[in-house]
C-alpha cells in the first residue's frame, strides 16, 4: 500500500509541472514584444507593442468613423504612423507618452490596443511648494 502512495504522489507532483510548464509556455507564446518602430515595420504582419512620445500636432480624430491618427515617436527619435479605430482613451489629448499593441501593415501602424500614461505622473514639482 505504501509504494501506491508514492506512486500516486509522484503522479500529481509530474502533473503539476506539466500544468506549470504548459502555463509559462503558453504565456510566452501569447506574450507581445516590445520593439522599435523600425522594428515594427521590419515585422510587419507581427502582432508587436511600440512605446514613445504623442506628437499631438499630427492628432486627427474622426468623430463619424471613430478613426483616430497619430505620430508616434519612439525611443530612437523615429516617427510612426498609427491608425487605430475604437474609442479614442479619455486622458490621450493630455498624455505624454503611450504604448500601442497591434501590426505594421502598408506603412502604418494599425493598432489595436492603446495605453496611455497619465500626465499628472510626470509634472515637475515646483521648488519652493
Amino acid at each position: 500500500m505504501g509504494v501506491s502512495v508514492k506512486t500516486g504522489a509522484i503522479i500529481a507532483v509530474l502533473a503539476a509541472g506539466a500544468g506549470i510548464g504548459l502555463s509559462i509556455y503558453a504565456f510566452m507564446a501569447g506574450a507581445t514584444p516590445y520593439v522599435t518602430a523600425r522594428e515594427a515595420e521590419a515585422r510587419a504582419g507581427s502582432r508587436v507593442h511600440v512605446a514613445g512620445e504623442i506628437d499631438h500636432d499630427s492628432v486627427a480624430f474622426d468623430l463619424d468613423t471613430g478613426v483616430l491618427e497619430f505620430e508616434l515617436v519612439d525611443e530612437e527619435g523615429v516617427r510612426m504612423p498609427v491608425v487605430f479605430e475604437g474609442v479614442k482613451p479619455g486622458n490621450f489629448d493630455s498624455a505624454p507618452t503611450a504604448s500601442v499593441a497591434g501590426e505594421f501593415v502598408d506603412g502604418r501602424f494599425h493598432a489595436t490596443d492603446i495605453k496611455t500614461q497619465c500626465p499628472s505622473k510626470y509634472e515637475s514639482v515646483e521648488e519652493g511648494s
